[in-house]
Formats: structure tokens, C-alpha cells, sequence
């Protein structure tokens, strides 16, 4: 018999955070029934059941209300989380069957709760993007709130439309034309926009962001680790990081626009100033 155990995950603040409804034991259930599911509760969801590789531990399935997604990192987190917190998880790390193949999860203690980090793949750059007309068309900005930096499509697993803004208060006071929005991210192939700035006195690995899905049931997202890993290697590969080996590590505050404060970890492994492997990093709580 399946279960739902709601966490709420990349918690800032109370009230933050992007909440997700882990179901385990979910094999009995249906592709239509997981769907019915989300579309009910109106909130990314993850499905446990058993592994169709041997070399897995779990097997999961992501949703949003709308359609089945091949990865969510938040929802990937809460999912370890509730592996962990009720014993049916025991070592580091956790290796998850998913759409896009084998993932392999880290976790440990950490203040009370569990931090989680989640391997994705290397960086992938689009090859044609949106143009800063199309793009303020349709954020509703004039072109002198954009940056001096590209505005480019990456994915380090799903694409996103990174687009780089000079200030916090243009990020948060975005009020997108929503269906040409969606147009430009089916025509681009990209899951939606992801406009940041860097945050007032936080240094060059703080910024602040908001994540416009295409298409996935709710216009904004609280908390986005796929968009912060791909934004991680944006910066990378821009030159706004150091290329230092080692893990190069940034912060991305997301969700206050909502009122749902949420912080997000992401970081990319340099060898040889080559990224070889990126993360996202963060916490779940059980509601």
C-alpha cells in the first residue's frame, strides 16, 4: 500500500521552500494514476518503487501537475530525505533509478537534518537562443535591465533560459507575458526562463533568481537546484568564477517573490579548469 509524505524542501524561512508530496511503495500505481495525483495536490511529486536496474537502490518518477518530468532536483532531495528519515536508507551514497538514467545521491547529518547532494550531468550550452527583444518582450523590461553578459540556454539536466539582469529589484519585479513566454520555450527547447542578478553585498557566489516554468501547471517556481546547477556553470563558463580546481560553490536565493523564501546550493568540480562533475545541494524538511 502506497504512502504520501509531504516535505517541504530548500526551506529559507518559514514559509519558504518548494513543497513536494513523496509517495513510497508507488508500484501499484498507474502512470495516470501518479498523474491524478499531482494534478490534485498541485505540487511537484515524486513516486518511490522498487528498481528496474540492478545497479539502483530506488526507482523514482517526477510530475508536475501537467506532465511527467525526466528529473527534479528539489523533489529528488525530498525523496532521499524521506528514504533516510524513516530507516529505509541507511549509507551514502543513494544510487536512484530515474528517466535519464542512473543518479547517484550523497547525504549526510548535518545540524539536526539531512544535507542532500545530488549529482548532475556535465554542462550543455544551446545553440541558438532567444533575442534580448524577444526576451523583454517577454519579461515586459526594456533592454537596459539586462546585463552585459549572454543570455544562453543551459542544462546541466534539464535546459533553462538563464537571462542575467543588472538589479535585484528588476528580478523581483518581473511580471511575464506568460504565453509568449511559453512560445519562446517551445521554440528555443528550453523549460523555461531563469533571470538573475547578483545579490546586494553578497559577494560574487550570491545571487538572486526566479524560475518560469513552460507550461507546468503554476507560473513560478519557489526553488529550482537544475536552473542554480546550470546557472554554476554559466558563470563558469563566462569567466565569473574562478577556475581554481577544486568544487566551485555558489548560493542562489529564489522564492522571495512569492513570499516563499528558499535557498539553493549548486556547484561545479574544476580539474584542469575543466568542469567534471556538477551538484546541487540542499535540505528537506517533513511536513
Amino acid at each position: 500500500m502506497h504512502q504520501t509524505i509531504h516535505t517541504v524542501v530548500f526551506e529559507e524561512k518559514p514559509g519558504g521552500g518548494n513543497p513536494c508530496p513523496v509517495t513510497l511503495d508507488a508500484d501499484g500505481l498507474s502512470a495516470e494514476e501518479m498523474q491524478a495525483m499531482t494534478f490534485a495536490s498541485g505540487e511537484e511529486s515524486a513516486f518511490l518503487m522498487k528498481p528496474s536496474r540492478g545497479d539502483c537502490d530506488v526507482k523514482v518518477r517526477y510530475f508536475v501537475p501537467l506532465h511527467e518530468m525526466e528529473m527534479c532536483t528539489h523533489a529528488t532531495i525530498g525523496s532521499v530525505t524521506v528514504l533516510v528519515e524513516t530507516g529505509r536508507v541507511t549509507a551514502s551514497p543513494v544510487r536512484l533509478d530515474t528517466v535519464l538514467g542512473p543518479v547517484s545521491v550523497d547525504w549526510e547529518r548535518e545540524d539536526g537534518g539531512v544535507k542532500v547532494s545530488l549529482s548532475q550531468f556535465l554542462p550543455r550550452f544551446a545553440e541558438e537562443n532567444p533575442t534580448a527583444e524577444e526576451v523583454c518582450r517577454a519579461l515586459r523590461i526594456t533592454p537596459d535591465k539586462l546585463a552585459d553578459l549572454p543570455i544562453e540556454s543551459a542544462a546541466t539536466s534539464r535546459f533553462k533560459l538563464l537571462v542575467p539582469l543588472k538589479k535585484k529589484e528588476t528580478v523581483y519585479g518581473l511580471e511575464p507575458d506568460f504565453e509568449y513566454l511559453w512560445s519562446l520555450c517551445d521554440k528555443y527547447h528550453t523549460t523555461g526562463f531563469y533571470p538573475f542578478a547578483p545579490e546586494p553585498g553578497g559577494g560574487p557566489r550570491l545571487f538572486c533568481a526566479r524560475q518560469f516554468p513552460c507550461r507546468a501547471g503554476y507560473p513560478e517556481d519557489p526553488a529550482t537546484g537544475v536552473a542554480a546547477s546550470a546557472l554554476s556553470a554559466y558563470l563558469i563558463r563566462h569567466g565569473l568564477l574562478p577556475l581554481s580546481d577544486g568544487w566551485s560553490d555558489i548560493t542562489v536565493r529564489q522564492g522571495e517573490a512569492m513570499g516563499k523564501p528558499s535557498l539553493v546550493g549548486a556547484a561545479c568540480l574544476l580539474e584542469n579548469g575543466r568542469v567534471t562533475a556538477t551538484r546541487v545541494s540542499g535540505k528537506a524538511r517533513l511536513d
